[in-house]
C-alpha cells in the first residue's frame, strides 16, 4: 500500500468515525476553557497584543450619525 493510499484510508476512517459518532449523539463538546471569556478578558487580551480595547473597536465600526 502506497503512502497516498494509506493517507486516504486514514482520512476515510476519521470521516466515518465522526459520522458514526454524530449519529449516536455522543459527539465531543468543546470544553469551557475554549470559551472566549468575558468582554473584560477579551478586551485585555486585545490590549496585551497591541490592539485597541474592545469598547473602542466596537464604537469605531458603528456609523456616526
Amino acid at each position: 500500500m502506497g503512502e497516498e493510499e494509506r493517507e486516504a484510508l486514514i482520512i476515510a476512517a476519521v470521516i466515518s468515525s465522526v459520522l458514526i459518532e454524530n449519529e449516536t449523539g455522543g459527539s465531543i463538546k468543546p470544553s469551557l476553557g475554549r470559551d472566549g471569556g468575558s468582554s473584560w478578558s477579551a478586551s485585555h487580551r486585545r490590549m496585551a497584543i497591541g490592539k485597541s480595547p474592545l469598547l473602542k473597536a466596537r464604537t469605531v465600526r458603528s456609523s456616526k450619525r
